[in-house]
Formats: C-alpha cells, sequence, structure tokens
C-alpha cells in the first residue's frame, strides 16, 4: 500500500494494489463524494483511494498511526531519509 499526497493540490492517493500490467485503458472510477473517487478495473476490484480537493476535510492528516504492520519508511522524492525516534530500530515498526 502507498499514500502519496500532493501539496500543492491537496489531493491524496492511497494505492491498495499495484495496478495489473494486463489491465490497459481507462479504468472505471465510482464517486464516493465530491471529494473521494474509488477506482476499480476487472471485475470492480478496488485498487485506489483518490481524495481530490482539500484532503484534509475528508481525512486528518495531522497524524498517521501504523499498528500490526511492517513499515519502510520512503522520503518524499527530493528529501533526505530521516530516522524516526518513533520506530524501533530492530523491527522498523512503530513503537
Amino acid at each position: 500500500m502507498q499514500l502519496n499526497y500532493s501539496p500543492e493540490t491537496y489531493n491524496l492517493n492511497i494505492k491498495l494494489l499495484i495496478r495489473p500490467a494486463g489491465v490497459v485503458g481507462e479504468v472505471m472510477g465510482e464517486d464516493l463524494n465530491e471529494n473521494v473517487v474509488l477506482p476499480r478495473y476487472n471485475a470492480g476490484k478496488l485498487y485506489e483511494i483518490e481524495v481530490v480537493g482539500d484532503a484534509s476535510k475528508v481525512f486528518d492528516l495531522s497524524r498517521l498511526e501504523v499498528e500490526g504492520l511492517p513499515v519502510n519508511i520512503s522520503p518524499a522524492p527530493g528529501e533526505r531519509a530521516k530516522p524516526s525516534k518513533h520506530l524501533r530500530p530492530d523491527r522498523n515498526v512503530a513503537a
């Protein structure tokens, strides 16, 4: 899963699955409301959640918590990786 936020457009994209290589053309999206689109492929399998407009109106963007998942933290493009005091070094997961 991958989360991408654009501070320029205030859009949030949550990729749940990698789009299969065999899927070509436009994927159908269901408008959940005026800010949330649910793109689906094949037999309606959800692979992404798109929050368009001001994502902070839909989600609390001030905090992200992860429990029970192995997490690797990648820096934003153009930024350097910073060690986090909130990660357990032995498992690279939130303490």
